[in-house]
């Protein structure tokens, strides 16, 4: 697995995830502070730490970053 995708299983495992983050998040069907659940995270904080190595920034970051048309509208529940 290291050889094929150049990571670990968790590693892998963290980039699809976080990637299915940033669809929903940009859909804006889930706030922000739910969003680690629905992900398969176990807490909030490895969600945003998975999140920020991967992407480089926050969720909410990421959704500031976003080009306004490709996000609907989103809740920002903390």
């Amino acid at each position: 697995m290291n050889n094929y995708f150049g990571c670990n299983f968790k590693q892998l495992l963290n980039k699809y995830r976080v990637e299915y983050a940033k669809s929903l998040l940009l859909e804006g069907t889930y706030s922000t502070s739910s969003l680690f659940r629905k992900c398969g995270f176990a807490s909030q904080s490895v969600f945003y730490a998975a999140f920020h190595k991967i992407v480089g920034a926050s969720p909410l970051q990421f959704l500031y970053k976003a080009p306004s048309g490709h996000r609907k509208r989103f809740k920002v529940l903390l």
